[in-house]
């Protein structure tokens, strides 16, 4: 009975041990972004790597993503706070990796950002009239990380509302007022889901194609830094190469805040 206690007592203790260190390795600084991928089209349209077509299966119609902030961060120093608003860094490729738009996005707490991958991510490629059926979007959770100057701003970066502060995706176009934070735990708040219209064609084919809508959630995953470094560069050259494309816009959604800041 003594050494049945002993053990039990021991398996405790590590038992606490080990979820005290996944507590710690949650709340540990880390450099997450979330990814999904879009397909409105290779059901009639091969994508930029050759997949689908007239008669094949794949998408049917447009995606909507919708992102929220479920957070309302205290971040120092204050002007980066701006009552809680994150920035999503958005970044679509096409399907053969080239990275076609970006934009940054403001998302306010309990806010909701509602974008159509025909109307807002993908209508502005960028290089090479790159193919729009389908392909790749990043999202990179961050804090407020430009103080624009006197010059128009380029469509890829986005104010916060009257606050001064803007969303670089690039996070290099300008004077910064700080660095750029990539949010421990996954992005704090940001969460963000893509609605899919699908359509299959039966084995052997057929005229009759079965269509159906599916939501699925961005995954979170941790680049490298050489990813992150891409990112930021990539986005960067769209934003200067003066042809005036290459971005994408942000959709519906509160760009800042004008409630006051709540007190405790």
């Amino acid at each position: 009975m003594k050494l049945r206690r002993v053990l039990f007592t021991v398996l405790m203790v590590l038992g606490v041990a080990l979820g005290s260190g996944q507590a710690a390795r949650a709340q540990s600084p880390s450099d997450f972004f979330f990814t999904s991928y879009y397909d409105v089209a290779t059901s009639n349209t091969p994508s930029a790597s050759g997949y689908g077509g007239h008669g094949a299966s794949g998408g049917v119609g447009d995606g909507l993503v919708r992102i929220v902030n479920s957070s309302n961060l205290t971040v120092s120093p204050p002007a980066f706070n701006q009552r809680g608003t994150i920035c999503a860094m958005i970044y679509v490729f096409d399907d053969i990796e080239e990275m076609q738009a970006c934009c940054g996005c403001p998302v306010t707490p309990d806010g909701l950002r509602t974008m159509s991958v025909i109307n807002n991510l993908t209508k502005n490629f960028g290089v090479n009239r790159g193919n729009l059926s389908a392909g790749v979007i990043d999202i990179l959770a961050t804090t407020p990380n430009l103080k624009p100057g006197k010059a128009p701003l380029p469509p890829q970066i986005n104010p916060l509302g009257s606050s001064g502060l803007a969303c670089d995706p690039s996070n290099q176009f300008g004077p910064a007022i700080g660095v750029t934070t990539e949010f421990e735990d996954q992005g704090y708040g940001l969460r963000a889901w893509m609605a899919h219209n699908e359509g299959n064609v039966p084995v052997p084919a057929s005229s009759t194609v079965v269509k159906g809508v599916s939501l699925d959630e961005f995954q979170a995953a941790r680049p490298d830094g050489t990813h992150l470094n891409d990112l930021q560069n990539f986005c960067l050259f769209l934003i200067t190469n003066g042809s005036g494309t290459g971005a994408c816009s942000c959709g519906s959604g509160d760009s800042f805040s004008k409630a006051p800041e709540p007190t405790t």
